[in-house]
């Protein structure tokens, strides 16, 4: 054993140890030349020439692996009777440790997940000349980091350490193995091939899946042998979550005899998917099924509450008609106390008309007498002698003065003001007062006071009867304008608005860029250019509480992760997820918009310059929920990586959807006959690391059906009228 700070090479400094076994130890060791943390790996091999040679052929051969999911053999040596090798140390928990700490079996969605990526690692092994075996797969050699990346290890030589490089054999180096993950050809020593890795494999799922730990292939064999029952319980017996049809796959692959099982890592690969796939198309069809029954259910509901509602209606509908009986009855007697005082009201009108035309009858006969009394006062001065006829005007005595009025005459700016003081109610009585006010003047002018005083008593009349008949008119007159023909001002015509986004959305300019690109995962080629029209774009992924509004307003069904038609408490302003591509496409429906293609989406994202991410082309820590920030969903635009556009959480957070088809690995260029089978989805989601939480990662996703939807969610854009 090698005591901590014990310096090998003159370069790495032991640190402590990791673990160690039969044939070996692994510690962890810090690389002072480039100051970063290694995993030393001792091997104890007896120190003869072919051990020697073995040990060298073999780390050269791991030097030269290159995998996302295998660690880096980086140096390798030989000091103090021992050989060592110095591989990339891989923090985190392996699933050994984890299973222990969950205390029951993963879900099986995980499972496949992980599933899927093993066998892609063993897809590269098995491919090299030679083929390179692995012989030693188990929970305890698969490491899960922070950011969720499965990494294959090999812990043969550190039994029980937490963690370190894997040592991988070729069929010309022997190594360990553990027994209950191995098979029956390698426990025997017969010779071991890619099938043997995939028996240890599907070892690995059954445990991951059911938290029980396989009966080792020794025993299975002789119970078989014995015509009894094969030991190792069926994975649905253990755990009725998982599908018969994904532990048909590992059953198989456990089978005793390597003739039984998967050809290659591809087949067991391909096997599993469309083990899920049926899963889904049969929990389709169940979903259909219990769909069509609640719709049934719901209909009865809808009947019964109609007859209710009609119920209701027709005794509302009685009330309310008693009511209007009741304010009809009403209505018409108070008709005919205005009719009556209608007919009251005109038969004082009669009555002040008559009045009035007998007193313009007196007036029209005092004129006259005034008229023929002015006439024989002319006549009478006419014969008197010249000498002694008395001037029309004012006779002047000596002195200057004017003998005094014997009557006090009426000032004529009185009689002209006479009309204007009586109420401006009707032409008639105005017309009586001018007259009788001409007759006052005519009586002053003869000196009558006969005739002065007839005249007082036409206008008095006049006016009486002005007052009377402007309280029987009321305060409008045809005189007066009325309210309804006094015109306002006009209004100044508004000025029309800028155009602007709507609220809650970002104008994107649209341009031809170059989407996709040439290297990289096969869905992403090839790289072309695309040209995208104006648009408008959500700011933020459609929240719980805007996806809430929706289903008020339409009765649409809420996501499964929902409990009793509400979200969690909290998530209020996280994106809504659990949701269908028809879901979404319906919401986007009732809020006048649509949901965006993917070259639409992906330009909203990165504009024209080919950036990697929103913000450029640098990951940058803090910016998105992604790459282990988060451990689940969070508020919308809780980080600040916007695109150049100023939208938010295009990547991490929550997938989205897009309206477009998925097709691979073409893109439209090619047809697969299955359009319409996936959609689009972009952007990655919290669980996402940063190689995959890019805007040009794309994945396919069934719109509808059973498929997990809990990470997805999505956003709307709206089309720009020309």
């Amino acid at each position: 054993m090698l005591a901590p700070n014990t310096t090998l090479q003159n370069r790495y400094r032991v640190v402590r140890e990791l673990g160690h076994g039969g044939m070996g130890t692994v510690y962890e060791a810090l690389d002072q030349r480039v100051n970063c943390i290694v995993a030393l790996k001792e091997t104890l091999a007896t120190r003869d020439a072919e051990a020697r040679s073995a040990f060298e052929r073999e780390a050269a051969l791991l030097g030269n692996l290159r995998h996302q999911a295998l660690p880096k053999v980086m140096d390798y040596f030989s000091e103090n009777e021992g050989d060592f090798l110095v591989m990339e140390f891989i923090p985190g928990y392996d699933l050994a440790e984890l299973l222990d700490l969950r205390g029951s079996p993963f879900p099986q969605s995980q499972v496949l997940r992980w599933a899927h990526d093993l066998l892609r690692v063993l897809e590269y092994l098995h491919g090299q000349e030679p083929p390179i075996l692995h012989r030693d797969i188990k929970p305890s050699n698969l490491k899960l980091t922070k950011q969720g990346e499965v990494f294959l290890l090999d812990f043969g030589l550190a039994k029980g350490s937490v963690g370190q490089m894997p040592t991988l054999v070729t069929s010309r180096s022997v190594r360990g193995y553990t027994p209950v993950y191995a098979s029956l050809e390698q426990i025997h020593g017969h010779g071991t091939d890619a099938r043997s890795d995939l028996y240890s494999l599907g070892a690995t799922l059954y445990h991951l899946l059911t938290r029980v730990a396989p009966i080792d292939a020794p025993a299975r064999f002789h119970a078989i042998e014995e015509e009894q029952t094969d030991p190792l319980q069926p994975i649905q017996t253990l755990n009725p979550q998982a599908s018969a049809n994904v532990a048909e796959v590992i059953h198989q692959a456990m089978a005793i005899s390597r003739k039984q099982r998967p050809i290659s890592a591809t087949e067991m690969r391909k096997a599993l998917r469309n083990a899920a796939e049926e899963d889904e198309r049969s929990s389709a069809e169940e979903e259909y099924r219990h769909a069509e029954a609640t719709r049934r259910e719901r209909e009865e509901e809808k009947r019964k509450a109609a007859e209710e509602a009609a119920s209701r209606a027709e005794s509302e509908y009685q009330l309310q008609e008693a009511e209007t009986r009741k304010k009809a009855e009403a209505n018409e007697r108070a008709a005919e106390e205005l009719l009556r005082a209608e007919a009251s009201a005109g038969w004082k009108a009669e009555q002040l008309a008559a009045r009035k035309r007998e007193a313009a009858a007196a007036a029209r006969h005092q004129a006259e007498e005034i008229e023929r009394l002015e006439e024989d006062a002319k006549r009478r001065r006419a014969n008197l002698p010249r000498a002694i006829q008395v001037p029309p005007g004012p006779t002047v005595v000596p002195g200057g003065s004017a003998p005094p009025p014997t009557e006090r005459p009426i000032p004529q700016t009185a009689i002209k003001t006479i009309p204007a003081l009586l109420p401006e109610r009707s032409h008639t009585a105005r017309g009586d007062a001018a007259f009788a006010g001409g007759a006052l003047m005519q009586a002053k002018a003869v000196g009558s006071k006969r005739v002065f005083v007839i005249a007082a008593g036409v206008l008095a009349v006049g006016i009486v009867g002005a007052i009377l008949l402007w309280g029987l008119r009321g305060n409008s007159t045809p005189d007066s304008p009325s309210s309804a023909e006094t015109q306002p001002e006009a209004a100044q015509p508004a000025k029309p608005a800028e155009k602007q986004p709507p609220a809650g959305m970002v104008y994107i300019p649209g341009g031809t860029f170059t989407i996709g690109r040439d290297d990289g995962d096969e869905a992403e080629r090839p790289a072309h250019q695309v040209t995208v029209k104006p648009i408008y774009i959500d700011t933020y992924e459609v929240t719980n509480e805007d996806y809430e509004k929706f289903l008020k307003a339409t009765s649409h069904r809420s996501p499964p992760t929902w409990k009793n038609g509400s979200f969690p408490s909290g998530a209020a302003r996280q994106p809504v997820t659990g949701v269908t591509w028809d879901d979404a496409n319906d919401y986007a429906r009732w809020a006048g918009k649509r949901l965006p293609t993917e070259e639409e989406w992906e330009f909203a994202a990165r504009g024209t310059d080919g950036r990697i991410y929103p913000w450029g082309n640098d990951w940058r820590q803090g910016s998105a929920n992604a790459n282990g920030a988060e451990q689940g969903m969070v508020p919308v635009g809780s980080y600040q990586g916007t695109s150049s556009s100023g939208v938010y959480d295009m990547v991490g957070n929550a997938w989205e959807w897009t309206a477009s088809d998925f097709r691979a690995p073409q893109w439209r260029t090619a047809r697969t006959g299955n359009e319409g089978e996936q959609k689009v989805i972009r952007g990655g989601s919290y669980e996402s690391s940063k190689e995959f939480a890019t805007v040009r990662y794309r994945v396919g996703w069934p719109p509808r059906g059973a498929r997990t939807y809990d990470q997805t969610g999505f956003r709307c854009v709206k089309d720009i009228a020309p």
